[in-house]
């Protein structure tokens, strides 16, 4: 990985056919801002199953960095993000992919499950006896799982864990995170550069 983030916490997304922009492109926001502000502080990466293109929804394409073979021979991953999407049926149904998730997810400081990524999550055992919540199109899959406890919520952590409703509370998730690894200040820092704050839009005066 790049050197000058050797000792940078790095943050791994998982990507896949059909995952929606969406459930990553928040928290990729505010990981980067935080890199802008404190230069080697956060290095994010993508991964996935084979090293060619990934195409997302609304067709839109990625082509990943790492392999999950190439994540064998890196250095540890800090943070996993699985985002969700119409494609998440894929990894859900594949044991390869969900063995791997489950090593990763092991060794990770937190683990971010967005909106359908939690379905991805406890497909790979890594929700198992643990609070979580996932988009409402899909809460029925969750709640037909015997191993995982449905939280009816938008956004919840148990341990290192924390999932989300919707790609669109990422911005938060994210900020969570930074709070909790590098302070308020640097949290408060990044709400400023990317211009996070929630604003009530105002009909015409004219």
């Amino acid at each position: 990985m790049n050197q000058k983030t050797k000792s940078a916490n790095q943050i791994g997304i998982f990507l896949f056919d059909e995952v929606e922009i969406g459930d990553f492109a928040g928290i990729y926001q505010v990981f980067s801002a935080v890199d802008r502000i404190r230069p080697g502080t956060m290095s994010m990466f993508t991964f996935a199953l084979r090293l060619q293109p990934v195409v997302c929804t609304g067709g839109m394409t990625i082509m990943p960095k790492y392999t999950f073979g190439d994540l064998d021979r890196e250095e540890k991953m800090n943070i996993l993000v699985v985002p969700g999407g119409e494609g998440r049926r894929i990894p859900v149904a594949n044991p390869m992919v969900q063995a791997k998730l489950s090593a990763i997810a092991d060794q990770c400081d937190f683990v971010l499950g967005v909106s359908t990524g939690a379905l991805i999550l406890a497909a790979a055992g890594i929700l198992r006896e643990r609070q979580a919540t996932t988009h409402w199109l899909a809460l029925a899959d969750l709640q037909r799982r015997e191993d995982v406890i449905p939280y009816p919520g938008k956004i919840v952590r148990t341990g290192r864990i924390i999932t989300c409703a919707g790609g669109a509370l990422g911005v938060d998730v994210g900020l969570y995170i930074v709070k909790e690894v590098y302070g308020q200040h640097l949290a408060t820092e990044v709400k400023s550069l990317i211009e996070y704050q929630p604003v009530e839009i105002q009909p015409a005066t004219f």
